[in-house]
């Protein structure tokens, strides 16, 4: 896996590992059992610091996304998250606020957030759809 990182972006790098993590797998490019590479092959590539990679991995943990296997690395987890679905939910809540409420501010009415929900749902269907092809290629 390559991470992208933007230094100009108000995102935290360790929060973009993450959400770049999430993206692959709900996009389909990881699936259970894939490996990550190690803190220390991120931080050179990515050219940021170990304990910030860390930091990206112990919260993908933290959240049920990757599972650590001392010895062996980070692993794309098989079951469901960690964390309880009520805890899910509150989260995933949260978030939702915070999309309405700047929507709110750009003045986009909710239809349009909607409908902008859907595009990007759509985009990550496709995305999925991309990975599955390109496995099937020799």
């Amino acid at each position: 896996m390559i991470f992208r990182i933007d230094l100009a972006s108000s995102v935290p790098v360790y929060r973009q590992m993450c959400d770049q993590v999430k993206h692959a797998v709900a996009s389909g490019g990881l699936g259970p059992g894939d490996a990550l590479p190690t803190i220390r092959e991120v931080a050179a590539a990515a050219r940021v610091n170990r304990n910030t990679v860390a930091r990206a991995y112990m919260e993908l943990e933290h959240e049920g996304v990757i599972v650590a296997r001392p010895g062996q690395g980070s692993f794309i987890a098989d079951g469901a998250p960690s964390i309880q679905k009520r805890e899910r939910v509150r989260l995933l809540e949260e978030m939702v606020r915070k999309v309405l409420v700047e929507a709110f501010h750009f003045q986009i009415p909710p239809e349009e957030v909607r409908a902008i929900f859907d595009r990007v749902e759509a985009r990550l269907g496709k995305d999925k759809e991309k990975d599955k092809d390109k496995e099937k290629r020799p």
